[in-house]
């Protein structure tokens, strides 16, 4: 088994994915988030119980705090177009919350299954 290389782990954030927003009939690139990154987006949350497999559930969020974290999640995960929390904040209702769900999902918060369910 081969050891992992600090380039692996400096590596993730660097991954890149396409994401097609249905609304705009466009497509924006995402890159997962962090984990320092993480850490401050879930700072602002405050206390949040943890599931069992160690990921924040999300679902004790109340729905403002919610769609702040998401918008937060998405400004700092957006690549292209690069956006602020208050340029995401004018875009069509429910899609930074759409970006901001798939940027939480490839860095590993949110599991594939949960996103697909809101989709």
């Amino acid at each position: 088994m081969r050891k992992l290389t600090k380039d692996d782990i400096l590596k993730g954030k660097n991954r890149r994915e396409t994401l097609y927003i249905r609304e705009y009939d466009a497509e924006v690139v995402i890159r997962p988030l962090t984990d320092g990154e993480l850490t401050d987006l879930f700072s602002f949350i405050g206390n949040l119980p943890i599931r069992e497999d160690g990921t924040p559930d999300l679902s004790k969020m109340d729905i403002s705090t919610n769609f702040e974290v998401l918008r937060r999640a998405a400004s700092m995960g957006l690549i292209e177009p690069k956006l602020t929390v208050e340029e995401l904040a004018s875009m069509i209702f429910g899609v930074p919350e759409f970006i901001g769900a798939k940027v939480l999902e490839i860095s590993g918060v949110v599991p594939e299954e949960e996103s697909k369910k809101k989709e």
